[in-house]
This record gives C-alpha cells, structure tokens and sequence, in this order.
C-alpha cells in the first residue's frame, strides 16, 4: 500500500511543479480557483506522505488514510468542475469564482508559514473569468480537469481495493 500512497504524494508534487512552471516560466497568473486547487493539492501530497510514513499492512489505517485522500481527489474534481464552468460561460456573464473566495484564501494563507514560497504558491492574482490562462490555445482550467478525474478515481480504487492482497 505504501508504494501506492508515495505515488500519490510524487503526483502532486509534479502536478504542484507544474502549476509553479505555468506561473512562473510561462506568466500565467494564477486565479483564486487555481490557488483553491493548489491547496487542495498540497493536503492531498501531505496525507499521502503521512499514509506513506505511517500506514501498516493490516487495520484499518490504510483504508483511513484511503478515505481522506479520497475526499481530497473528490474535492478537486469538483472545483475543477466550476472552474471548467465557469471559464466556459460568456465574458459578459458576469460569473466570478465566488463571493469572497479571494478573502477567505487569504486569511488561510496568513496561518501558513510567511515567506517568499507562500506568496508566490498561494496568492491570486487574476481573475477566474479574464481567459488569459490559455495553454496551447485552451483554458488552463479545462487542461487539466481530466488530470484531476484520473487522480480522483485512482484515490477512489484506492479506497475500495482489497489491502488483505
């Protein structure tokens, strides 16, 4: 089980550089969506390296820890919905990524460790409807929508998979 765990916990890592990479190389500011599903990404890498550090063969820690990641895949499959929803309306729709969801990003990320990294990783500075993140022509939000699905139903398999093999 551990193996499978560490392989959740190197896919965010890579999905978290990616997302770094798209900022940082490419200038695609991130919107308060995209930081959302940074966060959830970053509980997602650390439940898995706390399953991968802690979980035994036998109990009921792996199917625990299966649970949590699972939620957390589901989670992100369902921001990355609205976010694909909304990038997808009418600019003149006058659809926003939420009443506040800005604000109350913020005040999460004051409790985090100040730096220059928390900055960066966790702050938004665009708007979720503006259409400036294109890749290839295509919203950012709806790239990698079909990552997120992948990542859930493999959290999904891990939650209903025998662990007695």
């Amino acid at each position: 089980m551990r193996i499978y765990f560490f392989a959740v916990f190197v896919f965010c890592l890579l999905m978290l550089g990616a997302a770094l990479f798209l900022q940082l190389v490419l200038n695609l500011a991130p919107c308060p969506l995209c930081v959302l599903q940074r966060m959830i990404l970053s509980v997602i890498a650390a439940l898995a390296l706390l399953a991968t550090i802690f979980t035994t063969r036998e109990g009921w820690l792996p199917r625990f820890w299966s649970l949590l990641l699972a939620l957390g895949g589901l989670a992100s499959v369902g921001v990355s919905i609205y976010q694909t929803w909304l990038v997808s309306q009418p600019k003149d729709s006058g659809a926003s990524c939420g009443p506040g969801l800005e604000v109350a990003l913020d005040k999460i990320v004051e409790y985090l460790p100040q730096g220059e990294w928390t900055e960066i990783i966790y702050r938004s500075t665009a708007s979720c409807t503006d259409g400036l993140n294109t890749l290839f022509g295509i919203e950012v939000a709806i790239l990698t929508l079909p990552v997120f699905i992948i990542l859930a139903l493999f959290l999904l398999w891990l939650l209903f998979k025998r662990y007695d093999e």
